[in-house]
């Protein structure tokens, strides 16, 4: 917690440590949720401490923030029951000489007698979506997932009534700058519903794969356990499967190793139908790893096209190379190559780009992204996927069709990116005059403890 910078990834972290301090990876398990937890809850957790400590939270020790953070997570997350205990552990992760022991001691027990937790039933966030009602706020008390409430002395956060964007940066755990933008781009009701969704952690979704398994087989490994299946269809007749959210048995399931399933979540799933792929065409897959929608491709060409995907690294090629094994598919070729810069001898049927971007739709499960995201690397990855759009039709056969994607729910990197690509010049042309159209468009919200969101597009080129 001290070591990393903000928006530093939490996994590669954590194995390092272990591995330093001699533990094997199968720690990982118990070490990294914890971290997830004060990652994700980091802003609120800050609120508390401002609002208990003599000093700003930014202010103090380094150390001393994270054994603070660290505390309620355990005392919020894990057992409320045990606070003076949790307190305990979070002073001694001080050494004996640290100045700031008696400074943490002391916040510990403020903090665990000023707010507790309260169990409730997990609220129905889908039927709220589907009535078109954002999830219910209060001044002192805010949501932290699965039905646990925080519960303050008295009311410590701002009004939501007045005061929404200062509330949801609280309660959502996000930058002020993105709650703000979120509210400009979709609305208070829509921004509540994202802010909500970032800290309720959505279900495991898995996209059956028909070359080796019906999604009833993979289904009824679970459900004869008592686990909770639930088929989703998706659009362009596909079946997604959502899952309880922490499950842990995925690789003890008998088709994980023969490829009958693929981890991906809902709105991933989206993505490589929206292509419209057929048997024996060329497709070009160029922001491929770690290779998921490659072999969503590969499936739904009944394993009969052409498929070449490419990624910038090796590492995240060889990543890709790993999931195809696994899967088994036969159709997918890999390549080393920069998504913004690559020219291929001959041109592809289709094309396919799932850019980079902020993940803003995915803050559930990325909980690191929230800190690492701000208005100017917003900035550079718009002109990175715009870049990359303008590469891929480059390699698009006349007639073709491409898509565009981004697990980002921000505007500027989703419909702002293909509008400015179509308002982009070919010669002395825009292509939207020369006949480049939006054949298909999905915008897909993230809904609280169920999925996460991103955009998708579809565009055709001028025969």
């Amino acid at each position: 917690m001290r070591r990393l910078s903000p928006g530093d990834l939490l996994e590669p972290a954590v194995q390092a440590t272990l591995r330093y301090q001699g533990y094997g990876p199968d720690a990982a398990h118990r070490v990294l949720p914890m971290l997830e937890d004060a990652v994700r809850f980091a802003f609120l957790f800050d609120h508390l401490i401002a609002h208990l400590a003599s000093r700003k939270p930014s202010d103090l020790d380094p150390d001393v923030r994270a054994a603070l953070h660290l505390f309620l997570a355990w005392y919020l997350l894990d057992d409320p029951t045990s606070a003076y205990a949790h307190g305990n552990a979070a002073v001694n992760l001080l050494s004996p000489q640290h100045k700031g022991r008696g400074f943490v001691n002391a916040l510990v027990r403020r903090l665990g007698e000023f707010v507790r937790v309260e169990q409730t039933e997990p609220e129905d966030y889908r039927a709220l979506v589907a009535a078109h009602q954002p999830p219910p706020l209060w001044a002192d008390r805010a949501r932290l997932g699965a039905g646990r409430m925080l519960v303050a002395e008295r009311a410590i956060l701002p009004d939501p009534a007045t005061e929404l964007a200062s509330h949801l940066s609280i309660v959502g755990s996000l930058p002020r700058w993105l709650v703000e933008k979120l509210i400009e781009q979709h609305g208070p009701e829509a921004a509540t519903q994202i802010a909500i969704a970032c800290i309720e952690r959505p279900a495991t979704w898995l996209r059956p794969n028909p070359l080796k398994a019906d999604w009833k087989e993979i289904a009824e490994w679970w459900t004869v356990s008592g686990t909770s299946v639930e088929r989703v269809p998706t659009p362009f007749h596909g079946d997604a499967l959502a899952l309880p959210a922490k499950l842990r048995s995925l690789t003890e399931h008998p088709g994980w190793a023969n490829g009958a399933f693929y981890v991906q979540d809902y709105s991933a799933q989206l993505v490589a139908p929206a292509l419209e792929a057929s048997p024996g065409e060329t497709l070009l897959d160029l922001c491929s790893a770690p290779g998921g929608k490659a072999g969503h491709l590969a499936e739904l060409t009944d394993d009969r096209a052409k498929i070449l995907a490419c990624d910038v690294t090796m590492p995240k090629v060889e990543l890709i190379q790993q999931n195809i094994a696994r899967m088994g598919y036969r159709s997918i070729a890999t390549v080393q190559a920069d998504a913004g810069e690559v020219k291929f001898p001959e041109p592809f049927d289709r094309v396919l780009v799932d850019a980079p971007c902020s993940n803003s739709g995915v803050l559930a499960r990325r909980v690191e992204a929230r800190h690492r995201i701000n208005e100017q690397s917003v900035q550079e990855l718009t002109a990175l996927q715009l870049k990359i759009l303008e590469n891929a039709a480059a390699n698009l056969s006349p007639g073709g069709a491409l898509v565009y994607s981004v697990c980002s729910i921000l505007l500027d990197e989703g419909p702002d990116v293909v509008h400015r690509f179509l308002r982009g010049k070919v010669g002395d042309k825009r292509r939207e005059d020369i006949g480049w159209e939006v054949e298909y468009e999905n915008y897909l919200l993230p809904v609280p403890a169920f999925h996460d969101g991103g955009y998708v597009a579809r565009l055709h080129a001028p025969g």
